[in-house]
């Protein structure tokens, strides 16, 4: 009977050891694309300066924001001279705008971006705004081309979707810094969504991305990001067609990016295409773990 036993556990460790390895874990179980986003969030940091005077901090990225005195007050219009929390949030790469669903769009038209940014003030709980006649400046050290780039304003709706607009308030303008030009400073009379922005002078076609082996559309989104380019669309779905569309494309090669939830699983698909008005490209998902996913992102040139 003992060796009954024996024989038995034996054989269970013998299957065990057998079984295929898996690479997805509990992590890995999702319940809807926008539950993945809301988990991967950019971490917000924050810092604290005097009302006051103001100061300089350098965020996680390495770009400076500049506070100055007097900036804040409350929204009735109180100055504030006492300590004030900033809190920061950077999306600068395709990674972190697909990631976290940060499209460069301006109703639907895209744009170049040298870097999205969330910049909040409090105090005692109490959420503040710039004094008439303050600016911030945020120092961008990224070493891409900012040149024309321009100032834009975020609105958030209820789902966290955010769109831009281009804010042509006085003074707000987007600048080269002389320093063997390595980055540009954005200046702005308001917190809140900011970006560094610019429209292309370039036609825009209309394209077609197909899921051939996805769920229903409401389960997927599909992103656009366009090779060399600091720039992510989102595709539009239309409820009842197999596809997805833009007419708001560049004629550039483009790499396509799906992400789609099924049964609690993660799925993905990408692939590459030299879009052309009126073209058309096929998605295939396949299984991806959050962190196969996150690699393959983090691939994006």
């Amino acid at each position: 009977m003992k060796q009954q036993i024996l024989g038995g556990l034996i054989a269970i460790v013998v299957l065990a050891g057998c079984q295929p390895e898996n690479s997805f874990t509990r992590e890995d179980i999702q319940t809807s694309v926008e539950d993945f986003y809301q988990k991967n969030r950019v971490t917000e940091h924050s810092y604290t300066v005097s009302g006051a005077s103001g100061g300089v901090k350098t965020t996680a990225a390495g770009n400076k924001i500049y506070i100055p005195d007097n900036a804040f007050v409350t929204k009735t219009g109180t100055p504030v001279t006492g300590e004030v929390s900033i809190s920061v949030k950077e999306y600068l790469t395709p990674y972190d705008m697909i990631i976290n669903n940060m499209p460069t769009m301006a109703d639907g038209v895209p744009l170049e971006s040298g870097g999205e940014y969330k910049i909040s003030a409090t105090t005692n709980n109490q959420e503040l705004e710039l004094a008439s006649g303050k600016f911030i400046r945020i120092q961008m050290t990224k070493g891409n081309s900012n040149n024309w780039m321009q100032v834009f304003k975020g609105t958030e709706d209820a789902q966290g979707n955010v769109n831009w607009t281009l804010d042509q308030a006085p003074g707000n303008i987007v600048v080269g810094d002389s320093t063997l030009f390595a980055g540009s400073s954005l200046f702005s009379s308001s917190i809140g969504w900011l970006n560094c922005d610019k429209f292309y002078n370039e036609p825009t076609v209309s394209f077609r991305a197909n899921p051939v082996n996805a769920p229903s559309g409401d389960s997927i989104n599909v992103f656009v990001h366009l090779t060399g380019r600091n720039t992510i669309v989102k595709m539009s779905w239309t409820r009842g067609l197999p596809y997805f569309e833009s007419d708001k494309l560049l004629a550039v090669p483009s790499t396509f990016v799906g992400i789609s939830v099924r049964n609690g699983k993660f799925y993905a698909g990408f692939a590459s295409a030299n879009v052309k008005d009126g073209g058309s490209i096929s998605l295939n998902f396949s299984p991806y773990s959050e962190k196969e996913l996150k690699k393959k992102l983090g691939e994006l040139q």
